[in-house]
């Protein structure tokens, strides 16, 4: 992921968090700083000198915000000041100024290492709980049907699927274990807080006679969610979703009973900028009609089939 595609997350998160804090949700608004920490991170990682120290003190401040607001309690004056520091001027996000000791407030020494000699400096090295640096985990069984869950729940501002078909999902039992998934309900909640959903999906007639439950959920979306949006693919068979643009989770598995269940199943799940960047660029091709697949396409099931809700 590009440091400008980044800086635009950095600074949608960083606005999240003064809108949830003035709502109260100090939940969504701890949410809303570890998504800016892991974006200041990653440009970090992507920058030199000046410009990666910077990222990497904002990176640290945030875990430090993330923190205090898992007591759900408002913010201490020093870190609303700080906040407030990153875009005074309601500016995109830049990192290309030199950084000054008074620009943004060091975290205290307890949770943040001090800068190396050398003038580099280290990502953050302690997290809250669920907070994570770049990771990929291996998937089976039940824990692909929570993880997805999971990753729902987190999506505050977009989310693309890429499946071949979905069902209304509702408990997955495996055993002892269970999960609540109810995921045409996670959905629907999800567009109408306002997170922008696309899901390209087969169409349900190439299923036959397994095809009634497939159809009835897609049409449930369309008719209870009329901001998320469908396209039809006679090509598909990738099984992914796409989470603000920052974690993917990919395996064989379809979102119905049988494939969340996890049984002869397998996913993996990642923050890896630049994998999930790759699924980000597969998923827009084949929304805007210029994979591979799609340039030699002769079935144009994406332009014709009734159940396609597009906005280009």
């Amino acid at each position: 992921m590009s440091t400008t595609r980044l800086g635009r997350v950095a600074k949608e998160a960083l606005l999240l968090i003064r809108k949830f804090m003035s709502q109260g949700d100090f939940k969504r608004a701890s949410d809303a700083a570890l998504k800016a920490a892991e974006a200041f991170k990653e440009i970090a990682k992507h920058s030199t000198g000046s410009s990666s120290k910077l990222a990497y003190r904002r990176a640290r401040t945030l875990v430090e915000i993330t923190k205090a607001l898992r007591h759900e309690e408002p913010l201490p004056m020093h870190l609303v000041d700080a906040l407030d520091s990153f875009f005074p001027d309601e500016q995109e996000p830049t990192i290309s100024a030199p950084a000054t000791d008074d620009e943004v407030p060091v975290p205290s020494e307890d949770l943040h290492e001090e800068l190396k000699t050398d003038g580099t400096e280290e990502p953050p090295s302690e997290y809250p709980e669920g907070i994570r640096s770049t990771y990929h985990q291996l998937l089976n069984g039940i824990s692909i049907a929570c993880t997805l869950v999971e990753m729902l729940e987190r999506a505050y501002q977009s989310i693309r699927i890429m499946v071949q078909n979905f069902t209304d999902v509702k408990t997955i039992t495996v055993g002892t274990e269970s999960c609540e998934v109810n995921l045409l309900d996670r959905l629907i909640t999800k567009s109408k807080e306002g997170v922008k959903i696309r899901i390209i999906i087969r169409e349900p007639e190439a299923f036959g006679g397994a095809a009634t439950h497939f159809q009835e959920a897609v049409e449930t979306l369309l008719n209870d969610a009329p901001a998320i949006e469908i396209l039809v693919c006679a090509q598909m068979h990738i099984k992914s979703v796409i989470i603000d643009e920052s974690e993917v989770l990919e395996g064989s598995a379809n979102f119905t009973n049988k494939g969340l269940s996890g049984i002869g199943e397998q996913a993996t799940w990642t923050n890896n900028s630049e994998f999930v960047n790759q699924f980000i660029e597969r998923f827009d091709h084949y929304w805007v009609h210029q994979s591979s697949e799609c340039t030699t396409c002769k079935n144009r099931t994406c332009e014709v089939h009734p159940l396609t809700r597009r906005t280009p």
